[in-house]
């Protein structure tokens, strides 16, 4: 197996570490294959591709960066997915949430495109698959 070698600051290193002692891994190779693993299937989507979802991301950048320019950009590339998003502001730093409503793979690829973003610090996301049954009772009122 090829040896990867990978930066990271020193905060993050030590809450691998203590998720890997606390998870049972049998050491840093394995939890960074596994989060790897994770990472592509979700960028992928690889799994229900087609299904239809609401999705609710949610990005952390510092303030004075063309990151907010740049996620514009982005943003009006993918407007048939996005459906909002609000600029706010905590822990001194810049935060962008998006609704997306599209396929799993479809908002997989826009995740994707947030990530590379430069300066980007954080990009969190949650798939939330609408109940068809009180969708369809609500559209019929």
């Amino acid at each position: 197996m090829p040896v990867v070698s990978v930066s990271m600051p020193e905060g993050l290193l030590e809450r691998l570490d203590e998720f890997i002692e606390d998870h049972g891994y049998s050491g840093r190779s394995e939890a960074v294959r596994e989060g790897a693993r994770g990472l592509l299937t979700e960028v992928d989507g690889e799994a229900n591709a087609d299904e239809e979802v609401v999705c609710v991301v949610s990005t952390m950048f510092d303030h004075g960066t063309d990151v907010e320019t740049r996620l514009s950009e982005i943003r009006h590339e993918h407007e048939d997915l996005v459906s909002s998003n609000v600029h706010g502001h905590a822990c001194e730093a810049c935060l962008e949430l998006y609704v997306v409503e599209g396929t799993v793979g479809e908002i997989g690829s826009f995740v994707a495109r947030i990530r590379t973003v430069n300066g980007v610090q954080t990009v969190e996301h949650s798939f939330l698959t609408p109940d068809p049954y009180v969708v369809q009772e609500a559209n019929a009122d």
